[in-house]
C-alpha cells in the first residue's frame, strides 16, 4: 500500500516540526527541488509515487507526525516538547 501526503500536510508536518527543506531532504533523500515543487500544491502532488512515500516515511519515522487521508495530520509530541 502506498501513503500519499498532500502538499498542505508536507508543509504543516515540516512547519511543526521545525524541519528545514535542507533537514527533510535528509532524512527522506528527496531532493529540495523536488520538496519545493510538492510543497507548492494543496492537493496530492504530481511527483513520482517513490518521492512521495519517501516523504511520509521521513516524517513518520520521526514518531512525531501521524498522516491521515489526504487532509488530517496529527502531531505525536511529547511532555517535555510542549
Amino acid at each position: 500500500m502506498v501513503d500519499l501526503v498532500s502538499g498542505a500536510q508536507i508543509r504543516a508536518a515540516r512547519g511543526a516540526l521545525k524541519w528545514s527543506i535542507a533537514e527533510l531532504e535528509r532524512r527522506s533523500g528527496v531532493s529540495s527541488m523536488t520538496l519545493k515543487r510538492m510543497e507548492g500544491v494543496d492537493g496530492v502532488p504530481s511527483a513520482r509515487i517513490e518521492n512521495i512515500q519517501a516523504v511520509h516515511n521521513a516524517f513518520v519515522t520521526s514518531g512525531k507526525v501521524r498522516f491521515e487521508g489526504e487532509d488530517g495530520l496529527y502531531f505525536l509530541m511529547t511532555t517535555t516538547e510542549r
